[in-house]
């Protein structure tokens, strides 16, 4: 066991933590001296990850393998956030999408996409509040999406989510004034993760300016945190075509990208 950090004492709890953004910010909050609590299905990679970050940082890490789709999973992890009187950070990174004609999509994959993206989110914040509200300081970032901010014809259960998550913490933050914990919801375009892989979207023909890189995705939500931002869109790409959407009426914006769509889908 590594020696504990002359830092210890504040912990963060970051889901989805075996691959892509949230190692990402595993990786960097234990570099900032956090203790972590990493969730995810994959108990192999959490080992490995946490054992890594062990012997580097001299942070403790626990791993709580669970698949937050399931309601006793999601209820251990909601208790190990209850119980926690050292939890500063919550990251809900654990997501997942979908693309396809809504239609013709499996029903099932499509409400554990909400479970996750959307359910488990919202018991994990309701867990952590509390606590943090008591101590007078803690944060909640919530991984979004761009796909937030318009409606996603073959992204329509994904799409519908995000938003979810954007209205949801736009409400906690104006309900948390005074308290001394903050809420973030980051919304990140094209990431280089495995999420495009596994959401069956081929990406290939966007160009290299197009993407980011997971660890500049969490250094500028980090630095987002800092500077008050709820809503938060890292790149400056990015957040110039968010103020381009977000200024076009919802049904042209719908209507210019249903007709993109069905151009692909043909």
């Amino acid at each position: 066991m590594a020696t504990k950090n002359a830092m210890a004492g504040r912990r963060a709890l970051v889901s989805g933590a075996s691959s892509g953004i949230g190692e990402s910010f595993a990786r960097r909050l234990a570099r900032s001296g956090y203790d972590l609590i990493l969730v995810a299905r994959n108990k192999e990679r959490l080992e490995s990850l946490a054992d890594e970050l062990q012997s580097r940082h001299g942070v403790e890490v626990k791993v709580l393998a669970a698949d937050l789709t399931k309601t006793q999973a999601l209820r251990k992890v909601e208790r190990a956030i209850e119980a926690d009187e050292h939890l500063e950070m919550l990251v809900n990174n654990a997501g997942f999408g979908t693309m396809g004609r809504f239609a013709e999509l499996d029903p099932a994959v499509e409400e554990d996409e909400i479970r996750l993206n959307v359910l488990a989110l919202m018991r994990l914040t309701r867990a952590a509040l509390p606590g943090m509200i008591q101590r007078r300081r803690g944060a909640v970032i919530n991984v979004s999406s761009m796909a937030a901010l318009q409606p996603g014809p073959t992204t329509a259960t994904y799409s519908a989510t995000k938003a979810y998550v954007n209205s949801f913490t736009e409400a906690l933050h104006e309900e948390l004034r005074g308290t001394g914990v903050q809420v973030q919801a980051l919304c990140p375009g094209f990431t280089r993760t495995e999420f495009q892989e596994r959401a069956n979207i081929d990406a290939s023909g966007l160009p290299d300016f197009a993407w980011m890189d997971p660890e500049d995705v969490v250094e500028a939500s980090l630095a987002g945190l800092n500077g008050g931002d709820v809503v938060y869109v890292p790149g400056l790409l990015n957040r110039f075509l968010a103020t381009t959407v977000t200024s076009i009426p919802r049904p042209v914006a719908r209507r210019i990208l249903g007709t993109a769509v069905r151009q692909v889908l043909r």
